[in-house]
C-alpha cells in the first residue's frame, strides 16, 4: 500500500545517513595515542561519531574506540569490580559510559577503596515502546496504552490483541487485527541492560498496583512465555520478524529502524510518542534535580514519570563514568587526550549533530556541573594541554596538540556537507506525516486508523523521486570517500 511504502522511505535517508557516518579516515603511520570506552548501546552511534571527527581533526594519530555492550558491562568494566587482590577495582576501560548512575551501593563500595569517580551526563533519551501489529501504524492513528495495561502486557496477564482492557482505549483496533484472540508476543531484553531497569521502574512507580518492586531492576524474572532478545540489534530483530510483537528500546534506535511506536500516557493524562514529546520539549522537561557536584552519589537520580503535559515518562539520561585519578592511563598524552573528548562532550556545536539520532543534550545547570566535574580530574603534570582551533589561529594551529576544526577529511568534509540536505527531507517527511496521521480532526488519544487515501500518489511520486536522489547522492559520495581512503592506504 501507499502507506506502507511511505513507512518504508521515511527511514531511508536517515538509515543511509548512519551508514555513511560509519566511514571513517585512516591514520598515518606513528605513534598512535589511544582511548577506549564501553558501555550503553544506546549513544553509541553519537559517541562514535565524536570519534571520528577527533581522529579527523588531529595533527598526530589518534584512536578512539566504544565497545557498545550495555549499560551493565560498561559499569562492570569502569569499576574493574571482578578483579581481586592486589589488581582490586583496577579498570578494564579509560571511561565507562550508561543510561542509569552507578547503584549507591556500587559507589559506596568503590569510594570506600580511596577511588573517586565523577558522573557526566551528556545526553538525554527516550526508551520508548513500540510494537508489529500488521495493519496498525504509530503515531496519534496508532495504539495507545497506559503503564497499568503495559503492565498487564508485559506480565502475560493480558495475551491478546483484543482483550477488553486494550480494546477499551483503541476502540477501532479490533477490525484492524487479523484475526480474533490475535496473540501478543512480549519481546523483553537479555542481560543486564538500562532499557530494561528504566522501564521496569518507570511501570512500578507509575503504576505499583500492577508493577510490583520485585519486578524491578536491570534483569528481572520475566514470565513464561516472553521473547529474549540480545541487545538493541537483537529487540529490533525481534519487533521487526515477529507479528503481534511489543518490546522497548530507545526512541532514537527504533525510529531510525522504522519500527512502530505506541502512544503511551504521562502523567498529564496525554497520549504522546516520545518523538511528538521530543518536538514539544518534553524530553528535556523531565530532567529532575541532580548532585550539584560531578563526583557525588548519582545513584539515586532518575527521570521517570515526571509531571509536564509533554512530558516523555520514561526519559533516560546517558553517563560517561571516570575515575578522577587518570594516572592508570599510559602515557600523559593521552590522559590529555581524554579530557579533551569529555569536554567535546558539552561543545553545543559538537553534541547538537546528536540530535540526528533522537539525543537532547543537558540542560545548561546539568552542563555547568559536567564541566566543573571534568575539572576535577588530574592529569599528569607534563600532560599538554590540548586546544580547539574554531577561528583559524596561524601558527599555533599547526601545534601537535591542536584539534582543528580546519583540519578535515575529505570524507569528513562530505559526511558533514550532507546534514543541510538530511534536514530539509526529514522537514519534508514531517510534513506527510501529518497527512498520514490525519491530525484535522483526529483528537491524539483515540486510536482511528488512518487511510493510505490520506497519503495521495502525487505524495508518493514526489517522495520517491527526492529519497532516490538522496540515497544515490549518498551512494556517490560513499564511493569518492572509499576511493579516497583507498588511496591513502595505498599511498597512490
Amino acid at each position: 500500500s501507499l502507506l506502507q511504502r511511505y513507512e518504508r522511505m521515511k527511514y531511508l535517508i536517515a538509515a543511509t545517513f548512519a551508514a555513511v557516518l560509519g566511514i571513517s579516515s585512516v591514520s598515518s603511520a606513528g605513534e598512535v595515542l589511544d582511548i577506549h570506552g564501553s558501555g550503553t548501546t544506546n549513544p553509541s552511534k553519537c559517541i562514535w561519531m565524536l570519534m571520528d571527527q577527533f581522529e579527523d581533526r588531529t595533527k598526530e594519530p589518534v584512536r578512539l574506540t566504544y565497545r557498545a555492550v550495555g549499560s551493565s558491562t560498561g559499569q562492570k568494566e569502569f569499576l574493574g569490580v571482578n578483579n581481586t587482590g592486589t589488581n582490586a577495582y583496577v579498570p578494564h576501560n579509560d571511561f565507562g559510559s550508561g543510561d542509569i548512575p552507578i547503584s549507591n551501593s556500587n559507589y559506596a563500595a568503590f569510594t570506600a577503596t580511596g577511588k573517586e569517580m565523577v558522573h557526566l551526563p551528556f545526553v538525554l533519551g527516550a526508551i520508548s515502546i513500540f510494537h508489529n501489529i500488521p495493519g496498525v501504524p504509530d503515531g496519534p492513528s496508532g495504539l495507545n496504552l497506559t503503564s497499568c495495561v503495559l503492565s498487564q502486557i508485559f506480565k502475560r496477564e493480558i495475551k491478546f490483541w483484543d482483550d477488553d482492557r486494550v480494546l477499551e482505549m483503541n476502540p477501532n483496533l479490533k477490525k484492524a487485527l487479523p484475526y480474533d484472540d490475535y496473540p501478543i508476543t512480549v519481546s523483553r531484553r537479555v542481560h543486564g541492560s538500562s532499557s530494561t531497569s528504566s522501564v521496569t521502574k518507570y511501570l512500578h512507580t507509575a503504576c505499583p498496583s500492577e508493577w510490583p518492586s520485585s519486578l524491578v531492576g536491570k534483569t528481572i524474572d520475566w514470565p513464561e512465555g516472553s521473547e529474549e532478545c540480545e541487545g538493541s540489534g537483537g529487540m529490533t530483530k525481534c519487533l521487526k520478524e515477529i507479528d503481534g510483537a511489543i518490546g522497548y528500546i530507545d526512541a532514537g534506535h527504533g525510529h531510525s529502524e522504522g519500527l512502530k511506536e505506541i502512544e503511551l500516557q504521562n502523567v498529564h493524562g496525554t497520549y504522546l510518542s516520545s518523538r511528538r514529546a521530543a518536538e514539544k520539549g518534553g524530553i528535556g522537561a523531565a530532567a529532575a534535580a541532580i548532585p550539584d557536584s560531578a563526583d557525588a552519589d548519582f545513584g539515586s537520580v532518575d527521570l521517570l514519570n515526571k509531571a509536564g503535559e509533554f512530558t516523555w515518562p520514561i526519559v533516560a539520561m546517558s553517563y560517561v563514568y571516570v575515575r578522577k585519578d587518570l594516572s592508570f592511563i599510559e602515557t600523559p598524552e593521552q590522559q590529555s587526550l581524554l579530557v579533551a573528548f569529555l569536554k567535546n562532550l558539552y561543545d553545543p556545536k559538537a553534541i547538537e549533530q546528536c540530535s540526528i539520532f533522537g539525543f537532547t543534550r543537558v540542560p545548561n545547570s546539568v552542563r555547568k556541573i559536567a564541566l566543573k566535574g571534568i575539572d576535577m580530574l588530574q592529569v599528569d603534570s607534563s600532560a599538554p594541554e590540548w586546544i580547539v582551533e574554531e577561528d583559524t589561529i596561524p601558527g599555533d594551529g599547526q601545534g601537535t596538540y591542536v584539534i582543528s576544526q580546519k583540519r578535515r577529511s575529505y570524507a569528513e568534509y562530505q559526511r558533514y556537507s550532507q546534514e543541510s540536505d538530511l534536514k530539509k527531507a526529514m522537514a519534508k517527511i514531517a510534513e506527510l506525516e501529518a497527512k498520514v496521521a490525519g491530525e484535522s480532526g483526529t483528537p491524539a488519544n483515540t486510536a482511528t486508523f488512518a487511510s493510505p487515501a490520506t497519503y495521495t500518489d502525487n505524495d508518493a511520486q514526489k517522495l520517491t523521486a527526492a529519497l532516490a536522489l538522496g540515497a544515490i547522492s549518498f551512494s556517490l559520495w560513499c564511493i569518492v570517500g572509499l576511493a579516497f581512503i583507498a588511496k591513502r592506504i595505498c599511498g597512490v
